[in-house]
């Protein structure tokens, strides 16, 4: 794994597992961005432990129930709009 792929696993992961410690509301929303680009919305529901991936060029979200996978989720969406950019 290179160092940039690390980094951005690390921010990917540290802004998730803030959405999980953040219980002012039942459900908590984040987006990323590529390039002040929205790419994909995550949204995790605190009561049912369910997160939600919305990529903004696709209809469908994906629910996942474990953060690492959401975690490779965000990463896949943004290393190909990257890539595509």
């Amino acid at each position: 794994m290179s160092e940039e792929t690390g980094t951005l696993l690390e921010s990917i992961i540290r802004r998730l597992r803030a959405m999980q410690f953040d219980h002012r509301s039942e459900e908590q929303t984040r987006y990323f961005e590529q390039f002040g680009v929205e790419v994909c919305k995550v949204t995790l529901n605190q009561a049912t432990g369910e997160w939600a991936v919305q990529d903004a060029r696709t209809a469908p979200a994906f629910c996942y129930d474990n953060m690492d996978m959401v975690a490779v989720a965000v990463y896949d969406a943004l290393t190909e709009f990257k890539a595509v950019f």
